[in-house]
C-alpha cells in the first residue's frame, strides 16, 4: 500500500471524513445482516421454513385427486399462519 501525500489539511479532514462514512455503512450492513440471521433462526421462523418440505414429503406418496386435495389444505393451513 502506498503512503499518500497530502498537502493540506483540508485534505487529511476530507478523507477521514470519508473513511468515518465508509466505517458506518459497513456497520450498519453487518447490524442489518445480524438481524436477518437472528429472525431466520428465530422457532417460529424456523417452523414456517420446513413446513412446506415436510408436507411434501408427507403427500408424496398419495395419488391423483387426494394429493391436490391434501396439497391444497396443508397450503391453506400454512399460509394462515
Amino acid at each position: 500500500m502506498e503512503n499518500k501525500r497530502y498537502s493540506s489539511y483540508e485534505e487529511i479532514d476530507r478523507d477521514l471524513e470519508i473513511l468515518q462514512l465508509e466505517k458506518e455503512i459497513q456497520f450498519r450492513k453487518l447490524a442489518q445482516s445480524f438481524s436477518k440471521t437472528k429472525d431466520s433462526l428465530s422457532p417460529g421462523q424456523m417452523i414456517k421454513s420446513s413446513l412446506p418440505s415436510v408436507a411434501v414429503n408427507a403427500l408424496s406418496g398419495l395419488a391423483g385427486p387426494i394429493k391436490g386435495m391434501a396439497l391444497s389444505f396443508v397450503l391453506k393451513k400454512l399460509f394462515r399462519l
